[in-house]
């Protein structure tokens, strides 16, 4: 619904309702139509706010899939390094007869364990900056979002204390009418004779 509809509606309410004799400048209106306006403007509000907690949801589910994918190529590296390992291993075994091969062959093994063992941390390393990054974008998408439905509620409830000031002035200034011209049809009424 419309907040400009709502906020005629609030208008029309204040404007329409019964004047209480005594009381000043106030109005007797209709509670459930009172009750029926303000569900209308809780309703037209949410729609900013729901989205913002969406955003929110979507950074909880990229953190997760960011971690997901971090704790996969981590495996993929460890499975890489270890398969790298095993053929060293292999080689090695195959060699052992020949003392130099067999030096070759370690010095070779280990040489590729620790290639492996970089590799497997820098692809870890990589892994985790990009999680942060998308949790940072995430975090200032969501912040963005929030900060604009909070500026929205704001300027709409601005526009409807203003709207109802209006019209409680224009109340007060008719029910003041009414009493002054009240109190001049009594003076005219009870002219000494």
């Amino acid at each position: 619904m419309d907040l400009t509809h709502v906020v005629d509606e609030l208008q029309a309410l204040a404007t329409s309702g019964s004047k209480v004799p005594g009381f000043g400048k106030k109005v007797m209106v209709d509670i459930k139509r009172i009750e029926a306006i303000a569900e209308k403007l809780r309703n037209s509000l949410p729609a900013h706010i729901q989205e913002a907690n969406e955003v929110l949801r979507q950074k909880e589910s990229m953190i997760n899939q960011a971690y997901l994918e971090s704790q996969r190529v981590k495996g993929s590296a460890e499975q890489e390094a270890s398969a790298i390992t095993e053929a060293a291993r292999r080689e090695h075994e195959s060699k052992v007869a020949d003392s130099e091969i067999t030096l070759a062959a370690e010095a070779k093994a280990q040489e590729i364990k620790e290639e492996a063992a970089i590799e497997a941390q820098q692809i870890v390393q990589d892994a985790q900056r990009k999680a942060h990054r998308i949790v940072n974008e995430a975090e200032e998408t969501a912040s963005g979002r929030r900060d604009g439905a909070d500026q929205y509620s704001r300027e709409v409830l601005f526009n409807l204390e203003e709207r109802l000031s209006d019209v409680l002035g224009q109340v007060r200034r008719g029910l003041d009418s009414l009493v002054l011209e009240s109190e001049r049809q009594r003076k005219d009424n009870h002219v000494p004779v």
